[in-house]
């Protein structure tokens, strides 16, 4: 299960855990974001949205919906497992 509003103690507990597996927390959207580890051919990676940045590290504007920050789904190895607390969600395929 993914963690819709984080908790100030969920948000700092991401925050940590994204960034030992070496992800910059302030890339991804922690309001809306769909994190899961996927495990295949016994290879873990978290699967994550993140926001598309530019050279300076702010989010780009969506440039098909200027209304929004534009995202994209990406990938990382998962080197550190999540807390217990934050209930992530696990799939094999």
């Amino acid at each position: 299960m993914a963690v819709l509003h984080p908790t100030e103690d969920e948000r700092i507990a991401i925050c940590e855990w994204l960034t030992a597996n070496g992800i910059e927390p302030k890339s991804v959207p922690l309001t809306d974001h769909k994190l899961r580890i996927v495990t295949e051919n016994g290879q873990r990676t978290i699967h994550y949205t993140e926001y598309v940045l530019t050279d300076d590290g702010r989010a780009q504007v969506d440039p098909e919906d200027p209304d929004r920050a534009w995202v994209r789904d990406t990938s990382r190895p998962c080197l550190v497992d999540p807390p217990k607390q934050l209930r992530i969600m696990e799939a094999t395929i």
